[in-house]
């Protein structure tokens, strides 16, 4: 069973990402690729994927989307830049979260108990909706895969 809503202090991580736009339907094709060019770059992947929401995931149509996959990362990239993947470095920063069974094909039915939190503790939102997804995800059916869902947020 997943904990309650809860809010969360992440620290900071540097990651590897690449941005897509389109439907959600090949993200464990790209969660694939990402880590082969990690791996490849000579980094090593030290924690789970993380889906960023660039766009509304219920409001902009399928082949619109915009969304960020994005992959802690250790280690300085050695391959050439004709293969150089986008790495950043996210500041530490505070979250409301909460799981979810089925992905991205859940995340509307649990938002509202997300922004009651959000709102009845005094935060604002601060960045788009992020899904953090296990490791091992591209092998369990979307249906059955728990992933966390969560919004930064600050102090309003």
């Amino acid at each position: 069973m997943w904990p309650a809503t809860e809010v969360k202090q992440l620290p900071p991580v540097r990651v590897a990402y690449v941005v897509r736009q389109g439907p959600y339907d090949n993200l464990a094709e790209v969660f694939s690729e990402l880590c082969a060019r990690v791996k490849a770059q000579g980094m090593a992947v030290v924690g789970p994927p993380v889906l960023v929401y660039r766009s509304h995931p219920e409001g902009v149509p399928p082949a619109f989307r915009e969304w960020e996959l994005q992959l802690p990362v250790a280690g300085e990239a050695t391959g050439g830049e004709e293969d150089a993947l986008p790495v950043k470095e996210l500041p530490a920063r505070v979250v409301v979260a909460t799981g979810s069974r089925g992905g991205y094909t859940t995340v509307g039915g649990l938002l509202p108990a997300l922004f009651q939190v959000v709102y009845s503790r005094g935060y604002r939102l601060a960045g788009p909706a992020e899904e953090v997804y296990p490791v091992d995800f591209p092998r369990v059916p979307l249906t059955e895969v728990l992933t966390e869902v969560r919004f930064p947020v600050a102090v309003r």
